[in-house]
């Protein structure tokens, strides 16, 4: 039965409340897939009528950025208003954000945006540490009987479909749980938001119109799809970045997630296959060949690549869509594992001959005397040409009759002359859960042709992000699988921190790690590969190591170390002993927290007292890296895939960035300012000019003239108050010191 259709959000909420009267318990997908519509209408509803009981379950609500201090809103505020521009703000979110959600609206969530709710106590209350495929278990849990979600809309078989887009991570198994849950009493609802900038999308996004009970549809309430903003990528990430990228087979697969890391990965990548003789010299600028010969021996290399990679990751970051553009991302794989078998066995390495008939009537795969859905099984995987027809026993192709028989040898002469095609069809080079990023992304997708698009397929994350559902078939699909993610902090034996804090505060959720993590352990050739920068500034402007002794929360625990990498080097652990696994982590921590690190083993007999750390890891500081990739800064762009800032923002955010790190914090009001300004001069050291003119602030001393355009951005190059007079200065200084003037 089709969808009742609705073209007013307020009908369409009220069906809902009528069918599942004043208990709603609803069910909505992290990033682009929630309908905001549908969701702010709900809460309206439970904001006015207190009778109604409103439970939210999700993860990963997008917002605009919010700021701390006036200063911090000139800069951010125009940004939000342009990367946020017509994106209607979830208003739940911005409730929990303020504090203000009543008793009958609970939003639990299973990941955060990071580090957004570390002091918000009912987001860290109702918050949900379950690994990404337990997400939909967790939900059944909570007797829902509502699921939300922005779909798209197109055509299949000429047929109009609705689509999930962006986010078949988990709906397939909650609709079917609702359904299991409610097939008595009927009390359940699926209701769908059409988007007509969702990218149409392939594999398990394409659902039938049937398996929802309501549709909001009008072009009224289509909206800008969102993301975040790429991150600058600093020296020391690049440089984790060409260690890892080293790490990389040929013919492999790869699994990365969104950030500045994945963002350098992607660049690293392209590098060595673009420009091999610059990413040579800049790996051995590194001491990467001379660090883990072995490894990258036997798990990784430092040539182009030739058969190219597959991606089979939770999340299509935009790095997946740069690599497919320049013949990276380009080795295929088959969701049927005889076709597979032919392609990992050579069969069809040079063309489809006979002997890939031969081999599939050998697997099973198809009988030898052809039957229809043999022959449509042929045809779909592109042995035999579309033209191929079967006809009672009969195979007809090009005015060419014969039996469909695979032992008859006319058959087969006319088979081998007429009927195979010229290459395998319906390849896959990226398997994913679920995509988010910059406008450009969407936009790549949606312009894709159908042919293209259908080779990034979406699939649910109970296939992505673990080998239980897809078999023998994704183990033969994934091999040599690098799965690389980033941690905060590491310790010494292995174990790793990535979601939370030693308070137990979260900051934002396992997600998929854990199961990446795992699967790397199941798999023969697979590897998981942890990213940790060695160290962290702290909030009063000093710096503390990432690789740690100890730690109270962990997210990975040592029993599953396996790779972990910093700017400084490769810790290869997996199967090693503590104080092996100990050594490797001290060689790769920053220098100046190594004898920390040794004293404290050594106390705890984790380390024999006559072992030291050998001299080549002895210089691992950010000067160190800074000077060995000066040379090839070219080559290592700050936005590898571009940003939506302009320079005056990047420059501006560089300089308020290291502000805020070298004072605790910028001010809010004018009474905070004079300490914090007298402060700066002795506290930074440096800029003797600047720092006067800090002093002087009220006395008319002018700021550099190539501060203008900066603070026109800013809307402080006319200042009418003393507190705009001070920040003038502030952004001035800050901007001195990031060497933007």
């Amino acid at each position: 039965m089709p969808p009742t259709e609705f073209d007013d959000v307020s009908a369409c909420v009220d069906r809902i409340v009528d069918r599942l009267g004043h208990d709603i318990t609803v069910a909505t997908p992290l990033g682009l897939g929630k309908p905001n519509h549908l969701l702010n209408e709900l809460v309206e509803r439970a904001l006015a009528d207190p009778s109604l009981d409103l439970t939210i379950w999700t993860a990963l609500t997008l917002s605009e950025p919010g700021w701390e201090s006036d200063l911090e809103r000139r800069l951010v505020e125009p940004l939000g208003e342009r990367l946020f521009d017509g994106y209607p703000a979830i208003r739940y979110d911005e409730l929990l954000r303020e504090g203000d959600l009543p008793e009958n609206i609970d939003v639990h969530q299973f990941y955060f945006p990071p580090g957004d709710f570390l002091g918000n106590p009912d987001a860290q209350q109702h918050h949900h540490s379950v690994n990404y495929t337990h997400a939909a278990r967790a939900v059944a849990t909570a007797d829902v009987n509502l699921l939300v979600q922005l779909v798209g809309v197109g055509e299949r078989d000429g047929e109009r479909c609705f689509n999930l887009g962006s986010n078949p991570d988990l709906s397939h198994e909650v609709i079917e749980m609702l359904r299991e849950q409610h097939a008595a009493d009927d009390e359940a609802m699926v209701v769908g938001q059409v988007n007509r900038n969702m990218p149409f999308m392939y594999g398990e996004a394409p659902i039938d119109p049937a398996a929802f009970d309501a549709v909001l549809d009008d072009p009224a309430y289509d909206f800008p799809l969102v993301g975040p903003p790429h991150l600058p990528v600093s020296t020391a990430e690049h440089a984790i970045a060409l260690r890892v990228s080293a790490l990389v087979r040929d013919g492999g697969t790869l699994q990365i997630g969104i950030g500045s890391l994945g963002d350098a990965i992607g660049a690293a990548i392209e590098l060595r296959d673009q420009h091999n003789d610059v990413y040579t010299d800049a790996i051995e600028a590194l001491g990467v060949p001379e660090d883990c010969p072995d490894l990258l021996a036997d798990w990784g290399g430092s040539d182009p690549f030739d058969e190219g990679l597959y991606a089979a990751s939770e999340m299509v970051v935009e790095t997946f869509l740069h690599l497919h553009e320049a013949g990276i991302l380009s080795r295929e794989v088959y969701d049927d594992i005889h076709i597979q078998r032919l392609v990992d066995e050579g069969i069809v390495a040079d063309g489809i001959d006979l002997s890939a008939l031969d081999a599939l009537v050998e697997m099973g795969a198809i009988d030898e005397a052809l039957a229809p859905a043999d022959v449509a099984y042929l045809r779909e995987w592109g042995v035999f040409r579309d033209a191929v027809e079967y006809d009672a026993g009969e195979l007809r192709v090009d005015g060419e009759t014969c039996p469909a028989d695979l032992s008859d040898e006319e058959a087969r002469s006319v088979i081998a002359s007429h009927a195979l095609g010229d290459g395998l069809a319906n390849g896959r080079v990226c398997h994913g859960g679920f995509f988010l990023g910059s406008q450009d992304l969407y936009e790549q997708f949606r312009e894709m042709d159908e042919t293209e698009r259908r080779r990034f397929s979406m699939r649910s994350v109970q296939f992505t992000n673990q080998l239980r559902r897809g078999g023998d078939l994704a183990r033969l699909q994934r091999r040599d699988a690098r799965f690389i993610n980033t941690g905060m902090k590491a310790t010494v034996t292995g174990a790793v921190v990535s979601d939370g804090l030693a308070d137990n505060r979260v900051i934002s959720g396992v997600g998929g790690q854990f199961d990446f993590v795992n699967m790397a352990q199941e798999l023969d050739d697979g590897r998981s590969v942890i990213l940790v920068r060695a160290t962290r500034e702290t909030s009063d402007g000093g710096v503390e190591s990432n690789i740690v002794w100890n730690y109270g929360h962990i997210t990975i625990p040592r029993h599953l170390r396996d790779i972990v990498v910093t700017e400084y080097g490769v810790a290869d652990l997996r199967d090693r002993s503590d104080a092996a696994v100990i050594k490797e982590m001290v060689k790769v921590a920053d220098s100046r927290f190594q004898a920390d690190l040794v004293e404290q083993a050594k106390a705890a007999g984790k380390l024999p007292e006559d072992w030291s750390i050998p001299p080549a890891y002895r210089d691992n500081y950010p000067e160190t890296i800074e000077s060995a990739l000066e040379p090839y800064d070219d080559h290592l762009p700050r936005f590898p895939l571009g940003t939506a800032l302009t320079e005056e923002e990047q420059a501006l955010a560089r300089g308020l960035q290291t502000l805020q790190r070298q004072v605790s914090g910028l001010p809010s009001s004018v009474g905070a300012v004079p300490s914090a300004l007298k402060s700066l001069p002795s506290a930074l050291g440096s800029r003797s000019s600047v720092a006067d003119a800090l002093g002087s602030v009220g006395k008319g001393l002018l700021v550099p003239e190539a501060a203008r355009p900066y603070l026109e951005r800013m809307e402080l190059d006319e200042p009418t108050t003393r507190q705009e007079r001070v920040y003038r200065h502030l952004v001035a200084y800050a901007l001195a010191e990031a060497d933007a003037i």
